[in-house]
């Protein structure tokens, strides 16, 4: 059973973007096996990866809950709260269906 997992990682942009206009991060939310609260890379080739479901590439962190990090981070917790509702909605059918036969 694996489950989800918001990450994010500075982005790489040009030297004149980053002294003018500030700080930029990438953010990801990846399915990771059991027992993995954090990965070493936004990437499916990370060790307990077992895919990247979303990322927002190249996001400006600013001061308030509205800049562009903010809400990419409010949207990625929204998608995450879907997907282990889902989940969750799929085993209880299993087990539902399961009982039934039994």
């Amino acid at each position: 059973m694996s489950r989800y997992i918001i990450q994010d990682a500075a982005a790489h942009m040009p030297g004149s973007v980053r002294m003018k206009h500030g700080t930029y991060k990438r953010l990801a939310v990846l399915e990771v096996e059991r027992g993995f609260d954090h990965v070493a890379m936004i990437s499916a080739r990370a060790r307990g990866v077992v895919r990247v479901v979303a990322t927002w590439e190249k996001l400006n962190c600013g001061l308030t809950e509205r800049c562009a990090y903010g809400r990419a981070l409010q949207s990625a917790r929204a998608l995450v709260a879907d997907l282990e509702e889902r989940d969750r909605r799929h085993v209880n059918a299993i087990v539902r269906a399961f009982r039934e036969v039994t």
